[in-house]
């Protein structure tokens, strides 16, 4: 399944991070892509918030640790960004909790596992693109509209 997704405020990427979090059920990879700024960590932040409000405060840019997990009231997330990575093993998160990957084009092959990979383009100061496909996952339909 594709679909673009627009949104032209912090507001509606909150409401996607919320509707997407209302279908999700711990197993996922979340492949993001996009330029510095894109708002690949701010949206993370937002799923993470959407999943449990407590852990909001927690989420930040796991570009220089690599790798941050936040336990939330629903399952482990397991915040990861291959900026500065070439090699990452990703066997002691993958199906133990919710994936979040940042600069995924970098990826490595994740065909057992539900996968989203969301595109940010960025049209202006404002406004991005996110171009959303899943593999693995059609459960999330109704999340994705």
């Amino acid at each position: 399944m594709k679909v673009a997704k627009n949104i032209d405020s912090l507001n509606q990427l909150k409401s996607f991070a919320l509707n997407l979090s209302k279908c999700l059920k711990g197993n996922e990879v979340i492949l993001l892509k996009g330029d510095l700024a894109a708002g690949k960590t701010t949206f993370t932040r937002f799923l993470v918030s959407a999943v449990d409000p407590e852990a909001e405060d927690q989420v930040s840019s796991p570009t220089f640790s690599v790798m941050n997990e936040y336990e939330t009231l629903r399952f482990p997330v397991y915040h990861i960004d291959l900026y500065r990575v070439k090699d990452f093993d990703f066997s002691d998160v993958l199906g133990h909790g919710l994936v979040v990957v940042e600069w995924a084009e970098k990826m490595i092959d994740v065909d057992d596992y539900p996968v989203i990979f969301i595109d940010i383009k960025i049209v202006n100061e404002n406004k991005r693109v996110f171009n959303i496909e899943t593999r693995n996952a059609d459960y999330l339909k109704e999340c994705l509209k």
